[in-house]
């Protein structure tokens, strides 16, 4: 049984420009232990989708569809229920980790609050807590760093102090947004390095959501590649980077560089931008930017069909001869 199944999600806004489908029709989902890369460009989508399994979207959206926790339909609870759930079964890691901190209070503060509010710890029993997560996550001198306020602390070891406040309550699901954002290189590989470490020792689910697919090569179990509010193909690892069926896909990994090529080609970038909500072309969304786009995918809109089996596509010419050449 799937730790997290999510079915059909929705989630729209609406202005005087219109109504904005933010989300349209979503639906992934996650076994414990394993990880789900979650992956696509800015404005895919990926975040609002993260947000909503928390309930954190904005009081503007409309959000529809089954949130299915171990079988409990999230998007049914109460808010007081959602209290429960967020921070304790699931946590997230968000973006910007200088900027999801709050600056008035210690780190050591940030991480005990979570403790004692789904733990009832007392303030004293917390901070214990609190240094031993960040020992955890290897922060030096975590009796000294619990102290500290967020502006005291590099980017890197505020990314530390966020995944210490994720893991405080031993969630059985993580969602990392974009979890390297505005780190080095050195930095991201060690952050990585400590989610799967201790994703491992902790049995936990993960769903990584990032737009970088060399990360998602090496720690990813699945992938779903989001284009538009959908999910436009769906796969085990292996498969999405041996064989790619979605022309969107396929431009992802042409614009990775080669490593190891005597002369590097020129990398290809695809063409356009994701399209404004608001003005969704007809049929397949991608059509506009695809170079393998024909007269029937401005009248079709393709659904994500397992074509080869687990692996899932939406593309109208995935099943053509010839496609995998």
């Amino acid at each position: 049984m799937a730790l997290l199944e999510v079915r059909d999600l929705r989630i729209s806004f609406s202005s005087p420009h219109g109504q904005a489908r933010a989300v349209d029709g979503l639906s992934i989902s996650v076994d414990p232990g394993r990880t789900l890369g979650l992956v696509g460009e800015s404005g895919c989508g990926k975040t609002l989708t993260a947000l909503s399994i928390l309930r954190l979207t904005p009081p503007t959206a409309r959000v529809s569809g089954q949130i299915l926790l171990e079988g409990r339909d999230l998007l049914a609870l109460t808010e007081a229920e959602m209290r429960q759930i967020r921070g304790n079964a699931v946590a997230m890691i968000f973006q910007e980790p200088m900027s999801s901190l709050n600056p008035v209070f210690t780190v050591g503060n940030q991480i005990a609050e979570a403790l004692r509010l789904h733990q009832g710890l007392s303030r004293r029993a917390a901070r214990e807590r609190s240094i031993e997560m960040l020992r955890l996550v290897e922060i030096p001198e975590p009796e000294r760093r619990v102290n500290d306020y967020p502006h005291q602390l590099s980017g890197g070891m505020c990314q530390r102090v966020l995944i210490a406040m994720a893991l405080s309550c031993h969630p059985r699901l993580l969602i990392a947004d974009e979890p390297t954002t505005a780190l080095d290189v050195t930095i991201q590989a060690q952050i990585l390095d400590l989610l799967a470490g201790l994703q491992r020792r902790l049995g936990m689910a993960l769903i990584l959501v990032t737009h970088d697919l060399g990360i998602v090569a090496e720690r990813a179990d699945d992938v779903a590649i989001m284009y538009a509010g959908r999910i436009v193909e769906r796969a085990a690892v292996e498969a999405i980077f041996a064989t790619p069926l979605h022309p969107y896909t396929r431009g992802l990994l042409r614009s990775i560089p080669k490593v190891g090529a005597e002369k590097a080609p020129r990398l290809e970038a695809i063409p356009g931008v994701v399209p404004d909500p608001f003005h969704l072309p007809s049929g397949c969304h991608f059509r506009n930017r695809c170079p393998a786009a024909v007269a029937r995918c401005a009248d079709t809109d393709p659904t994500l069909d397992a074509a080869y089996g687990p692996h899932a596509v939406a593309c109208l010419r995935a099943s053509e001869p010839g496609w995998l050449c």
